[in-house]
Formats: structure tokens, sequence, C-alpha cells
């Protein structure tokens, strides 16, 4: 027995010994050719590669170093880059001709993603050309189809740079530490895919899951149960600059969203997300634009309002209306996003002057229009009514002025509208009361004076 058990231990340690050489002596870089050109054929998009290897990493593994993928139109940055990638793949179906991969894994992988001004998405078109058929493959008569199986594949240190030229001016962000993996890959089948990165932040703060079908001849793809929580994100890392002297938002962002997309094809993704849940904006600050200030620049009925508020108020309301920044206190709103489009539903923005609330839209295009009604704090209402009895008229029963607005335009450069249609009716109205009061008043006073007493009869 002891014999028995003495040559199976040689005959595995020969088979590993075996194995051990023919991974140190096969050269698969020569295969690197034959490699690329198929990678090219498959994608459409020129491949170039460093290096090929075999190597063992708790099974087989075929690795690539400096595996680079560049766009159709020549640029400086290419779509793909990887310092490393390994291919990890079983060996017993391999002798079967079924190639089963149990893992890829990319190291320190750079990837431009872009979107241009007609709304299409660069690796969205990759990933169409490049999914598998859903047909079977052809073969030489009297041979066995090869299979392709992938269990699962991961992004270590990654980072994504992402441009949007639909945006003006257009959006260029970046997107670091980014761990990403995907498990049970099939074709035509959802994959369980989970991503942790830092997007404006020192450490990872974005956190995202869900199932994904990838694209292919026969099927747009999809994204089903969508999660996606985005922990303290600066604005200032992802907004497009403003020119000097514009306004500019500032502050950062929270936010916990569900979601889904019914297609993933590149001319129809955007318009098919949809998804729901809260946004928090902390340390905000409008900057280059007192939003008070704006709105009461465009009462245009009242004839020189400004004139008062700069001279006639007392010095702390004037400040109030002085100040170059507009200093928002935290917001919470629940939002939507539909039709490439950021719903807001009972959005409500307060600052030490004024709370406004309403609802509107943020286009992914960075289109606003929000609809809205704004109340100016009590204590500074009654002050601007004391100097300017006409403004009475737009006060509520609460004694705070109310004018609704829309904020239109184009981020960053947003314009407040008063509704001055609506003003007018609304100061006509309580000019003409008080005429007719006038009027009443009058003559109720000439019937309820007191008879003059009656003169004497001459003499």
């Amino acid at each position: 027995m002891k014999k028995v058990l003495l040559a199976l231990l040689v005959l595995i340690l020969l088979i590993v010994g075996g194995l051990a050489i023919f991974i140190a002596t096969f050269d698969a870089d020569r295969y690197r050719p034959f490699v690329v050109g198929k990678l090219q054929d498959a994608i459409k998009h020129p491949v170039s590669l460093e290096h090929m290897a075999l190597g063992w990493r708790g099974g087989l593994a075929l690795q690539l170093k400096g595996l680079t993928i560049a766009d159709q139109i020549p640029s400086a940055e290419p779509l793909i880059h990887v310092d490393s990638a390994d291919a990890v793949v079983r060996l017993a179906p391999l002798l079967h001709q079924d190639v089963q991969i149990t893992a890829i894994v990319l190291k320190s992988l750079q990837a431009h993603i872009s979107r241009d001004a007609q709304g299409q998405i660069n690796l969205l078109g990759l990933a169409v050309a490049g999914a598998p058929a859903a047909a079977p493959s052809q073969t030489a008569p009297g041979t066995t189809p090869l299979a392709l199986e992938i269990s699962s594949f991961r992004i270590d240190d990654g980072a994504v740079h992402w441009t949007d030229a639909m945006t003006r001016p257009p959006t260029d962000l970046v997107v670091k530490d980014v761990d990403l993996q995907v498990r049970n890959i099939a074709a035509g089948r959802p994959m369980d895919v989970t991503l942790a990165a830092s997007i404006g932040a020192a450490s990872r703060n974005l956190h995202v899951a869900g199932r994904l079908t990838l694209p292919g001849p026969s099927a747009p793809g999809s994204i089903e149960q969508l999660t996606v929580k985005l922990n303290r994100m600066g604005l200032d890392h992802v907004l497009p600059k403003a020119a000097a002297g514009e306004p500019q938002l500032h502050g950062t962002i929270t936010a916990s969203v569900q979601g889904k997309a019914a297609t993933l094809d590149p001319q129809q993704v955007m318009q098919a997300v949809s998804a729901s849940g809260r946004l928090q904006l902390t340390d905000a600050k409008i900057e280059n634009l007192n939003l008070l200030r704006a709105v009461f620049e465009r009462i245009s009925m009242v004839p020189g309002l400004m004139a008062i508020i700069e001279t006639q108020l007392p010095p702390e309301y004037q400040a109030k209306f002085a100040a170059k920044d507009t200093v928002l206190q935290p917001i919470d709103a629940g939002i939507e996003v539909e039709r490439g489009a950021l719903q807001f539903q009972d959005l409500t923005v307060t600052t030490d002057a004024f709370a406004l609330s309403g609802h509107g839209v943020v286009a992914l295009s960075g289109g606003v229009n929000i609809q809205a009604v704004l109340r100016v704090e009590r204590t500074l209402s009654a002050a601007l009514i004391l100097k300017t009895k006409e403004l009475q008229g737009i006060a509520n029963s609460a004694g705070e002025l109310e004018i609704p607005l829309t904020i239109q335009g184009q981020l960053p450069r947003l314009v407040p509208m008063p509704d001055v249609a609506y003003l007018t009716s609304r100061l006509l109205a309580n000019k003409f009361q008080d005429v007719v009061g006038g009027l009443l008043q009058r003559a109720l006073e000439r019937h309820t004076t007191p008879d003059q007493p009656a003169a004497a009869p001459a003499q």
C-alpha cells in the first residue's frame, strides 16, 4: 500500500513539475500579434499589447502587460489602458475545448468615457461591438465548437475620465480609486455588478450595486435593481467651472438613488434611465449671485424700488441686498430621473432672508427650469412694506412678501424671472382697493360730520 501511495505521490509531483516547466518555458508572447489582430477585428478599434506570458494565479493564468485600446479617431488619450491583466483558466475543461475562465483581473485600468454633442457615448458602442453573438459560431465540419465561459471580472485601482460635450461649458470629470466586480457572467443574462470609487472626495465615497445585461446583436441590454449611494461629493470637482464673475454653485452633495434602465442602446440609454431617491446639499453657496437682489431688481412695476432699498432701509437689511453671494441652508429634496432629466418635486431652498419652495427640472445637458415661490422673511418684509406701501399688495396672511418666479438657464448661467403679470395684477388690485377705500372713507366722513349751528336771525 505504501508503494502505491508513493508511486501516486511521485506521479503528482511529475505532473506538477511538468506543468511548472511548461509554464516557465512556454513562449506565449509569440502569439501576441495573433491576439492583437483578433481583438482589433472584434472591437473595431486599434489595439496594442506590450507583453504576453503564462503564469499561475490559483490556476493557469494568461498574463497581459500594457494593453491599450485606442479611439478610432486619433487622440492624446486612449479609450482604455491597463497596466496588467490576468485571465485564470480551469485546466480540466480546457482538455475538452471548453474554455472556463474563473476570473479576469485588470489592474490600474484607465478609461476615457465621452459623450459627444449628439449624445453618443463612446464605450457603449465599444461594448456592443465586442459583445458575444447570440447565434452559435460556425465551426469546421467534424469539429467541436469552442465554448467560452467567464465566471467573474474585476478591476482593481482603476480610474475613469468622463467628458461631456453636451453640457455648456463641457464637463470634465475624473473618478478615481475604482474597484469593480462583475459576477455570474453569461451572454444575454443579468450579471451582478458592484462598484466602489472616489468622486470629488479624498476617499471612496461612491458605492453602486445592480444587475446588468450587456447589449448584443439581438438585445439592447438593460440595468436592473440599481442602487447608488454617494457621500459628500464636492461640487467643485464635478461642475463645469464658471467664467470669472459668473455665478457658481459650491457645496457638498450626498445622495441615495434606486433605479433601472430599459436599454443600453447608446442612442437611447440617457432617456431610458428611470430612478428615484433623495439628495442632500450642505455647505452650499451661490458665488457671484445675490438671488434676493436679482429678484427685486426685476420688480420694475414699483418705481424706484431698488433706490429705496439701498438708501432707506436700516443698514442690517441693506446688507442683505448688498451681499455678493447667496449662502444656502442645508437642502434635502426628493429627486426622480426620467427622460434624461433630474426632477425635483419638493424643492425647498432657505437663506437668512427668504425661503424658496417649488419644483423643477435639471436636464442632463445642463438646462434648468424651476417653478417656485419666494417668500421674504417676515421682519424684512415689514421693513420693505414700511418704506414702500405698494408692496403690501404681494404680502400673504403671515406678512411675508410672496413672489412667484421661474429660474431658467443653462448651468451655471441661471436667471430668476419674477411672474410680472401676477405681481402687476396684485399691486394694481391693492392700489384699487386703496383708492376705493379712500373714496368711501371721505364719503363716510361727510355723512357723519355733525351739523353746524344755524346762524342767528337778523334783527
